[in-house]
């Protein structure tokens, strides 16, 4: 019943594959990196400052000089002089720009669109492209695919970004936090390895430190109750949805575990779903926002209310529809993101994320200078329910779309016997195979001769906000 975890880590074997040793490389630098991270969580505000601005003069110059794209769109700026003040003089990016303009704005001519979509869409597990490289694909808010690359040092830095807050909690309040090595963690999260939940997981699975055992939203929910139970973890990762399912499960009896550590990530942690898991655990309830393109975004510390920016990580710009600055206390439409972690193969120079955040004006009581956001709000993408089947997560149709890279937009209509999809094309997709393979996965989860229609369109129309309404359930009358 339950799921093994990923065996890459587990043990070092007398004679690993390529891969494995590429792995065990990297994950000795994750820990070489983790105690550099883990004390700029201390810095004060004038260090990371500094240390945001000399990491912008690099990127800037590098990009300069490596990308074609960035050197036409980066002309003039000279940046040996810059400053976040300055950054308003740099014009923004958005995923738009990414895809279309992909070759030219990655830095290293082998990593072309062709080639990282060639490595996509052969995964079958964790994989390097050239021995450094992770590729990953995301559907984001707005329903339009985009393609990550993270080089050697920045895919470590983003993992370990989000482990040293939980190690942080373990060294100051002890009891809060697990009491043996390895800390055993369930992770409830994406199946496919194009997704940066399933990835990482794999990459990073320690036998000394934290051994990750993954179940994905995409199998049967019965399964996953039966899962859990039998590994009795310590830490419980997973979409705030299906934590939230899990937490109604332990209250009425059907999961019987006490983690020390809960942690949401990838859908908002609604207040409901906060109350859900006090409510059924008592444990400390931990907030993680991270995103495909800039990973670690936001981490909660667990001492105080609210989330704390990569403030060391990331240079991070709330702003209005109009592009311009928001104070704290105002909540911000999108935000510019200057990816420092990961500097390498894809520069990300004011990319703009339409997520919606609110600074915090108050400091925390754990003593941290990162600036604290509230928790991103927003909507959980809306499940779907079938008359004996119960709710499946949207994961399921999710990691069978955004895997075809031809698919720029999608929508999922819920029918009362399966969905009608609509998706926006830049070239030739197989729709009678994707129809085939998502009426299986309705089918394994229990609904039985599911209906699901693929089409193509020209256009999905958008809600006034500008957003795409990705999942839309059927209304019951």
């Amino acid at each position: 019943m339950m799921q093994a975890s990923t065996q890459a880590g587990s043990t070092i074997e007398s004679n690993p594959t390529p891969y494995e040793r590429v792995r065990q490389h990297h994950l000795q630098h994750l820990r070489s990196r983790i105690p550099v991270l883990l004390e700029r969580l201390d810095w004060t505000a004038d260090r990371l400052k500094a240390h945001r601005e000399a990491r912008l003069r690099e990127l800037v110059s590098f990009a300069q000089l490596r990308s074609p794209w960035h050197r036409r769109r980066l002309a003039g700026i000279d940046a040996q002089r810059l400053t976040e003040d300055d950054l308003q003089q740099l014009p923004v990016m958005n995923k738009d720009d990414l895809m279309a303009h992909f070759d030219e704005i990655v830095t290293d001519s082998t990593l072309n669109l062709e080639r990282c979509e060639r490595h996509l869409a052969s995964l079958q597990g964790d994989a390097y492209l050239c021995d450094r490289y992770h590729v990953n694909a995301s559907g984001g808010s707005s329903g339009r695919r985009g393609i990550a690359v993270w080089d050697w040092d920045g895919w470590a830095d983003g993992w370990a970004s989000f482990l040293r807050w939980l190690m942080r909690l373990q060294r100051r309040e002890p009891a809060a936090a697990p009491n043996r090595l390895p800390m055993v963690t369930a992770g409830i999260a994406a199946l496919d390895p194009t997704h940066m939940s399933s990835a990482l997981p794999r990459s990073f699975n320690d036998p000394t430190t934290m051994v990750m055992h993954r179940f994905p939203v995409t199998q049967p929910y019965e399964q996953i109750v039966a899962g859990v139970n039998d590994l009795q973890p310590d830490i419980v990762i997973g979409y705030s949805s299906m934590l939230h399912r899990l937490a109604c499960s332990a209250r009425d009896g059907q999961l019987r575990v006490a983690p020390k550590v809960v942690v949401c990530v990838s859908e908002p942690l609604l207040p409901e779903i906060r109350a859900a898991i006090d409510a059924a655990w008592q444990t400390r309830v931990l907030n993680y926002w991270a995103t495909t393109e800039a990973m670690t975004m936001a981490m909660s510390c667990g001492f105080g209310p609210g989330m704390h920016l990569n403030d060391d990580g990331l240079i991070i710009e709330p702003v209005d529809r109009q592009g311009q600055a928001v104070p704290p206390g105002q909540r911000a439409a999108k935000l510019f993101v200057t990816n420092l972690m990961n500097a390498g193969p894809l520069p990300l120079i004011r990319y703009e994320i339409t997520d919606e955040v609110t600074l915090l004006e108050s400091s925390c009581p754990c003593g941290s200078a990162h600036r604290l956001i509230d928790d991103v709000q927003g909507r959980l993408d809306d499940m779907f329910t079938y008359p004996g089947v119960g709710t499946i997560h949207p994961h399921v149709f999710r990691s069978r779309l955004t895997k075809e890279r031809h698919v720029v937009e999608y929508q999922v209509k819920q029918t009362e016997r399966g969905a009608d999809i609509t998706i926006c094309c830049s070239g030739e997709v197989d729709t009678a195979r994707l129809r085939a393979a998502l009426s299986e996965d309705l089918r394994t989860l229990g609904l039985a001769e599911p209906v699901v229609n693929v089409m193509r369109g020209d256009a999905i129309e958008r809600q006034c906000t500008g957003k795409l309404k990705r999942l839309v359930p059927l209304v019951s009358h």
